[in-house]
C-alpha cells in the first residue's frame, strides 16, 4: 500500500538514525533502515547490533520494509519539500518515491532479516531533563578512554552514589565526575552502568537539540532513552568500572585560583614556541609553579632541543609554594570544562600527587589529571 509522508518530517527522522548505521559491514541488511509504517504512524529504525535508534513520525498508509541507509537519505534530501509517497514496486524488490514530478527507485531487502531489538523486560525506569544529561555528557566525554584493551574505560558510567546521580569517565590520565540530584526511580543505579563511547557520541547529538524531560529504563545489560518520538536502545559495556573515589583527592589548600580563561591562555602561549621530538616529547608538558619570593605563579614549557618559555600566571597563590609538571593537553581539556564556573581551583598536595579542578559556581563538577615528571 502506497505510504504518504512530509519530506521534512522524514528527512529529521533519517537524521536522527542515520549516524548509527555503520556504512561498511559484512552483513547487508545492516546498512539498511528498517522502515515500518502502520497506525499513522512511521518508525524509521538503524542498528549495528550494539546500539538501535527509531525515530517515530506521522504517516499514512502500511509497508514493512529496509532500504539502503544512505540511499535514503540521499534520496529523501533531494526531493522537494512536500508530500512524498513510498510505494512497493510489483514484481521487484524495490520501492519507488514520488515528490512532485520527481521520482526515485531504492532497492529492497526483506524486513524478516533485521535483527531489531524488542522491547526490555523487567527494567527500571525514571526521568530527568534533557538538558542535565546532556551536561553529565558533555563534561564527562573529554576523559573518556580509547584504549580498547581497557575496554571497561571506554565509555561513561552512570551511576548512583549517596543519593546523587553520578557520571565519570577516566583514561587513567584524566578523570571528570559530575553530579546531580538523584531523580526518583533511579535507585536501582547503585550497581551502575557503562555507556559505551559510540553511544554517548550519538545520544550527545540527539540532546542538543532536545528540550524538556527524557526517559531513560535499564537493566543489568541494557539502556533505552527516550526523547519525544526517539528511542536509542543500547548495548552496556559488560566490566566493573575502578572505583574512582578513592584516587579524587580532598581540598588541601596548596596551589592557586584564576579565571579558567586566563589559564588556558598563559598554558597556551608558553608552550606554543615549543617543539615535539621522538616518540616522548609527542604530547607536550608545562611546568606551573609559585614562584616564592615575589608570591606569583608561573608558567613555564621547554622541549629537547633547548626552546623555552615563560609567562606569569594572572592567579591567586594559595598556601606554600610548589612547582609541578602537567600535559598541556590534558590541562587545556579539563580546564575548558570551567568557563562558566566561576573561579577556577587547583589544588596539589605534592608533585607527585594527583592534581584537584573544582569551580567555584559548580560544586557539582570535579575533574582530575595526573602530573607529569619534568
Amino acid at each position: 500500500m502506497t505510504v504518504e509522508v512530509e519530506r521534512d518530517a522524514l528527512l529529521g527522522a533519517v537524521r536522527a538514525v542515520v549516524d548509527v548505521v555503520e556504512a561498511r559491514t559484512t552483513i547487508p541488511v545492516l546498512s539498511n533502515f528498517l522502515i515500518e509504517v502502520g497506525g499513522g504512524k512511521l518508525t524509521l529504525t538503524g542498528t549495528d547490533l550494539d546500539l538501535q535508534v527509531s525515530a517515530t513520525i506521522e504517516a499514512a498508509g502500511d509497508l514493512t520494509t529496509t532500504i539502503d541507509a544512505r540511499k535514503f537519505q540521499a534520496a529523501v534530501d533531494s526531493l522537494r519539500p512536500g508530500r512524498v509517497t513510498i510505494a512497493p514496486m510489483e514484481g521487484r524488490a524495490a520501492v519507488t518515491m514520488k515528490a512532485g514530478r520527481g521520482q526515485r527507485i531504492l532497492p529492497t531487502i526483506s524486513a524478516a532479516d533485521f535483527p531489531k531489538r524488542g522491547a526490555m523486560e523487567s527494567g527500571s525506569t525514571f526521568r530527568l531533563p534533557a538538558a542535565q544529561m546532556m551536561r553529565m555528557l558533555d563534561c564527562t566525554s573529554v576523559a573518556m578512554s580509547s584504549e580498547e584493551t581497557r575496554y571497561y574505560l571506554c565509555g561513561i558510567y552512570l551511576h548512583v552514589a549517596d543519593d546523587r546521580l553520578c557520571a565519570a569517565a577516566t583514561d587513567g590520565h584524566r578523570l571528570v565526575r559530575v553530579q546531580a540530584d538523584q531523580p526518583e526511580g533511579a535507585d536501582r543505579l547503585t550497581d551502575g552502568a557503562i555507556l559505551p563511547r559510540k553511544a554517548v557520541g550519538h545520544l550527545r547529538k540527539l540532546l542538543a537539540r532536545r528540550e524538556g524531560w527524557i526517559d531513560v529504563e535499564h537493566t543489568s545489560a541494557a539502556m533505552a532513552v527516550s526523547m519525544g518520538g526517539i528511542r536509542m536502545l543500547m548495548k552496556l559495556i559488560d566490566g566493573t568500572f575502578p572505583d574512582y573515589s578513592r584516587i579524587i583527592p580532598d581540598h588541601v589548600g596548596r596551589g592557586f585560583t584564576g579565571r579558567p580563561g586566563a589559564i588556558s591562555e598563559t598554558v597556551g602561549a608558553v608552550t606554543a614556541v615549543t617543539s615535539p621530538e621522538g616518540e616522548k616529547m609527542k604530547v607536550r608538558a608545562v611546568t606551573l609553579g609559585i614562584v616564592e619570593a615575589p608570591g606569583e605563579c608561573q608558567a613555564r614549557a621547554k622541549d629537547q632541543v633547548g626552546t623555552s618559555a615563560e609567562e606569569v600566571l594572572d592567579v591567586e597563590p594559595i598556601g606554600e609554594p610548589i612547582t609541578f609538571g602537567v600535559n598541556r593537553d590534558y590541562l587545556k581539556s579539563l580546564v575548558t570544562l570551567f568557563d562558566e564556573s566561576g573561579a577556577l581551583t587547583i589544588d596539589i598536595r605534592d608533585p607527585a600527587s594527583p592534581i584537584r579542578m573544582s569551580g567555584e559556581k559548580d560544586p557539582d563538577l570535579v575533574a582530575i589529571v595526573m602530573p607529569m615528571r619534568v
